[in-house]
């Protein structure tokens, strides 16, 4: 849970105490636009055409966006790939000020360290398939791995190991990563010291394990497992595990795209296929959250933990949407934009 102070340059975050950036997508919109959680005050930041915001584009103090764009200026180096799915890295201020490309090679995740100093990326950069004829008719992911950009000293390190499914997760502290290779021969879960120095095993790789999140204490890892290829696994599902490795459990068998907890750790959201569910940490209280959609996707449980971001197109196009944890408050906050893609900013005032 972050509190952080309004003095330290954000911009204001009206009532709701967080921001929303967003890409539109409704046809001759682009770019990524940035509102205040109740939809005032909206202000476009760049008008990219290729811009892509990820769930944790926003910096830990709420100051800066990081989001993927393809820039003329990336002409020469994305040609040097012929891998699908890359993206050039820019940093800028959350005023959509001092842009900045941070990299001189094509990525496709990344996220903040919980200092600020740091992002994990991903990319298939020096992957020796990458511009096989798998990859590139679009057979088999190319082979990624994970590197740590310090942006002050920009020095690069890559984490050991490499995988096609590659997923990580920073621990609250910023000085582990829960990783996953998402490969049949490599499955588990490892930790990994954020200088590459040391890493163990976590899970024992009997399911395709991905997606790793950690409790805000940094106590309990949840993470999604996925039955191998070829097998009737019957371990697949939603697990809990301590970060010492003690006391794994299965909270749920459904499939899901992925896991998130609540600020004070209490709960955890599941996105499923086209619905979300919230769940306790022991998986024996679980509530579907329609919203009264037949379809709910891209969901964030909000930074204040009082309601469920999300996406549906059950109106039509695209749009966010927001919910109270209750569903008595369901409000539509892109109706002139539409949009599917977006951010949360981090509490930017003090409850």
């Amino acid at each position: 849970m972050f509190l952080l102070c309004v003095a330290c340059g954000q911009p204001p975050a009206g009532p709701g105490g967080y921001r929303i950036a967003y890409v539109p997508s409704m046809a001759g919109q682009s770019g990524i636009f940035v509102m205040n959680s109740d939809t005032t005050g909206p202000k476009l930041l760049v008008s990219d055409k290729d811009a892509q915001l990820r769930f944790g584009s926003w910096s830990p103090s709420g100051d800066k966006i990081a989001f993927f764009s393809v820039r003329a200026q990336d002409a020469n180096i994305l040609n040097k790939y012929l891998m699908p799915y890359k993206y050039m890295l820019y940093v800028m201020d959350a005023s959509g000020k001092n842009v900045k490309r941070m990299l001189d090679f094509p990525i496709f995740d990344f996220a903040w360290a919980p200092d600020g100093r740091r992002l994990f990326v991903i990319s298939a950069h020096e992957g020796p398939d990458r511009d096989s004829s798998e990859v590139t008719g679009g057979i088999k992911n190319p082979t990624a791995s994970i590197y740590i950009v310090d942006l002050q000293t920009g020095r690069l390190t890559r984490l050991p190991g490499s995988g096609r499914n590659c997923s990580a997760a920073w621990s609250p502290d910023g000085t582990r990563l829960a990783v996953s290779y998402g490969d049949e021969e490599n499955g588990g879960l490892y930790l990994i010291s954020a200088d590459g120095s040391e890493s163990s095993r976590l899970t024992d790789a009997t399911t395709l394990d991905c997606r790793p999140k950690w409790s805000p204490d940094g106590k309990l890892i949840a993470y999604a497992a996925y039955a191998n290829a070829g097998t009737d696994n019957q371990d697949a599902g939603v697990y809990v595990i301590a970060a010492d490795g003690t006391g794994k459990r299965r909270i749920t068998e459904d499939a899901v795209y992925y896991v998130q907890w609540s600020p004070d750790g209490t709960m955890l959201l599941l996105q499923l296929e086209n619905s979300v569910r919230l769940t306790d940490p022991e998986g024996k209280k679980q509530v579907l959250l329609s919203a009264r959609l037949r379809r709910t996707m891209n969901s964030l449980i909000t930074p204040d933990g009082k309601g469920v971001m999300f996406c549906s197109n059950d109106e039509g196009a695209w749009n966010i949407y927001y919910v109270g944890l209750d569903e008595q408050q369901r409000k539509k906050l892109t109706g002139r934009t539409n949009s599917s893609n977006y951010s949360l900013s981090p509490m930017l005032t003090a409850r």
